[in-house]
């Protein structure tokens, strides 16, 4: 599996001051550089500068997050699978392609594959284990709907 955002070793100290950029780039990823400025007591060509070095090093990525419950797609189920090992790389690539899908892992434990399946009506979820059971090396899997989402964000520490 190809994935050009795996997980680098390499390491990028954040000093204070680019913590403090995180974290108001988190409140608002459209923040200008001038109210970063502001609020950080610092000239703006500095935020500018220090933002666009943050940005262009890959550390920090300024997203659109849609909201599922506005797109259609309200409903979560979340999916362990267990994949043959020869096949398990092949698998998550699958389900990755699928537009159901919004995450996948390779994980250790009893399953090795986990996913998150968005969906509308409860009778897509029909189209999507019809499109499940075309992958093959998946040995067995368990499926749990959502029915109630608490917390949804991922929010890494800088320290």
């Amino acid at each position: 599996m190809s994935n050009p955002e795996s997980v680098s070793t390499d390491s990028y100290p954040l000093d204070t001051t680019d913590q403090d950029i995180v974290q108001l780039l988190r409140l608002d990823g459209r923040m200008s550089f001038r109210e970063i400025a502001q609020r950080l007591e610092m000239p703006e060509a500095t935020a500018r500068y220090r933002v666009q070095r943050l940005l262009q090093s890959g550390v920090v990525k300024v997203v659109a997050w849609p909201d599922p419950t506005k797109l259609g797609t309200p409903n979560l189920l979340i999916l362990w699978l267990t994949v043959e090992n020869s096949q398990i790389e092949a698998v998550a690539e699958a389900l990755s392609q699928l537009d159901e899908i919004r995450f996948v892992a390779i994980t250790t434990g009893s399953c090795n594959l986990v996913a998150d399946v968005y969906f509308g009506a409860h009778e897509k979820l029909f189209d999507f284990f019809s499109k499940l059971h075309q992958i093959p090396g998946i040995l067995k899997y368990e499926s749990q709907t959502v029915l109630k989402l608490l917390k949804a964000e991922y929010i890494y520490s800088l320290s």
